[in-house]
């Protein structure tokens, strides 16, 4: 009998101790989160935090929603750029870098569309006459157009990015 309680005690000793070395301490960490969905694209909390991050660092006008509205708009027009680079065939100086991209579609498909009539150009510099003090206006004509030209850019460019969000999907899990 005694070598049959031991070996009980033994088989039930081996049986707790498998089965407490199977039940281990399980932790679950959230590695990575996703901000947003954009079409088939999504942002990520690490790529949010730290446009944040950078931004804050610009300005403290900068707040969440403002900083996350412009990653989307940004993933919004790449894919455009994107999209219209395939249809073409890629030259010798293909451009890889996404910045860059993006502003050669700004400029191929808004900005070159945008003409300032030299009668605004002289409006403007006769409204704004003391700010160019001995300037004639021939030598301010370029500056003056620029300055018209980006203004002009920057509301089509809203109104474009206004049409490319009503065509997206856009899902935002903040």
């Amino acid at each position: 009998m005694k070598k049959e309680q031991i070996k009980r005690i033994v088989i039930i000793f081996l049986l707790v101790t498998c089965y407490l070395s199977l039940v281990t301490v399980v932790r679950a960490e959230v590695l990575e989160r996703i901000v947003a969905i954009v079409d088939d694209e999504i942002i990520l909390m690490s790529e949010y935090e730290e446009a944040l991050q950078d931004a804050g660092k610009s300005g403290p006008e900068a707040s969440g929603e403002k900083v996350l509205n412009g990653m989307i708009d940004r993933v919004l027009l790449l894919k455009q750029a994107e999209r219209l680079r395939l249809g073409s065939s890629p030259g010798p100086d293909v451009i890889n870098d996404e910045d860059a991209l993006v502003t050669e579609y700004i400029d191929r498909r808004i900005k070159s569309f945008i003409h300032i009539p030299i009668g605004a150009i002289e409006s403007y510099y006769e409204k704004n006459r003391e700010r160019f003090r001995d300037r004639e206006f021939y030598e301010v004509k370029d500056e003056i157009e620029d300055r018209l030209v980006n203004e002009a850019l920057e509301k089509k460019l809203q109104w474009h990015l206004e049409e490319l969000r009503r065509k997206a999907y856009i899902r935002v899990q903040l």
